[in-house]
Formats: structure tokens, sequence, C-alpha cells
């Protein structure tokens, strides 16, 4: 049998006719008690914008190159599509299962403190984590990622298979990878709406994002999406 990683992991999370699933229900999404301090971000604008064909006609990864800072209003905006609403989110989710967090990397956002900060979907707030961001660090992370220090925030998706797995035994496991590439897809559309550079990096020493997210076993990094001007 053919032990290339890549093969198995499809072969293993194939589904037959008959199969069946374990339909369990899903964990629910990570809360933090007590983080350091919590920003109400400002209510997202649902009217007016740029025109949507005229966004994707300029939809591409553009890294941030002049290193200004971004506003709370468009950070809100920006993760508007990740929020819950009406019990789900902006985007779709196998069996309603969300396997997916979001972390930001707080470097020059308005009004808002340096440092690491994890977005409650439900709240539509920024929960800190860490009052410090070692830019080095994470620069080392992303494989020397010089675009890095241009971005006024960068966000951390991670994934947890687990979720989707209780749902929908291994397959789960795809699905937690492409609900990633669903969010990020979005945020970067609505990057694109706002006249902002976003960047995703999906190269990284997977260990040392973990460690500086503190993650615990079970969630994987899965993208990191630099944002800024």
């Amino acid at each position: 049998m053919d032990k290339h990683p890549g093969k198995l992991f499809y072969r293993l999370t194939r589904l037959f006719p008959g199969d069946g699933l374990p339909g369990g229900r899903a964990p629910a999404a990570k809360v933090y008690a007590n983080p350091l301090e919590s920003v109400d971000l400002p209510a997202p604008s649902r009217e007016g914008g740029a025109p949507v064909w005229k966004v994707l006609s300029r939809l591409a990864p553009q890294p941030p190159k002049v290193g200004s800072s971004i506003s709370q209003a468009e950070i809100s905006q920006l993760l508007q599509p990740l929020s819950v609403r009406r019990g789900g989110r902006g985007y779709p989710s196998a069996g309603g299962a969300y396997p997916l967090e979001v972390y930001l990397g707080v470097q020059n956002l308005q009004d808002t403190f340096p440092g690491i900060y994890h977005y409650a979907a439900k709240s539509h707030q920024l929960e800190q984590l860490s009052s410090k961001l070692n830019l080095a660090a994470w620069r080392e992370a992303l494989m020397d990622l010089e675009s890095l220090e241009q971005a006024a925030v960068f966000l951390i998706f991670t994934a947890v298979p687990d979720r989707s797995e209780a749902v929908f035994g291994l397959r789960g496991y795809r699905y937690a990878l492409l609900e990633a590439g669903y969010a990020v897809g979005e945020v970067m559309v609505a990057a694109t709406a706002l006249g902002l550079q976003a960047y995703p990096a999906e190269t990284f020493y997977d260990e040392n994002v973990r460690s500086l997210l503190s993650l615990p076993e079970g969630e994987y990094p899965a993208v990191v999406l630099l944002l800024g001007r």
C-alpha cells in the first residue's frame, strides 16, 4: 500500500455508500474566562461599500507595504464575516461544527494595546491574552516573512478538528481545513472592499506558532493572514 501521507489522508477520510457517521454533538467554541482586557468592537456596517464585482476584480494577495495603523471600525468589518449570527456564521460549516478559532497579533490597531488577542465570535469582541508581541519570534515562525513588520494586524486561524470529527469521523479533518479556506477568503474580500492589503501566509513552523499562542493539544494553526496598508 502506498504510504504517502497525503494519499493516506485522502483514503482514510473517504466516504462510501452505506458508511455510517458518528453524528455526535460538536464541542463548543473556545471561551476565555479571564482575558487581560476585552475590546468591544464597533458595530459593523451592513450597507454601502464597494460593488461586489468591482471588489472581486481587484481581489489578490497583497502584502502590507506602508506599516500604518488600521482602525477598530476596519477590523470590525474584517471580522464581521466570522461572527455568529442566527446561530451560524458568515461561512459554511459542515454539520454546524465550526472547528475554527481566530487569534490576532496586534501591532498597530488604533485605540488598542499591542499583544495577542482571541476573537470572540459570539460577542464580536477581542480578548487580550498577552500584552507582549514578540515580533522577532513571529517572524522566525513565519520563516522570515519580511512583510510581517508592515502588518498592522495579523490573524491566525486555528483548527480544532475534534469538533468536526464528533459529527463526521475522520472526514471532519477535511472539513476543518476547508473551512479555514472559506473564512480566510471572506476576510480577504472584506479587506479588498476596504482598500486594505491582505496576504495569506500558509508556510510556517507549526510548533513555533503553537508555542507562541500557547495552543492546547488538539488545536492546530492552519493559516496566518497579514492585514494592513
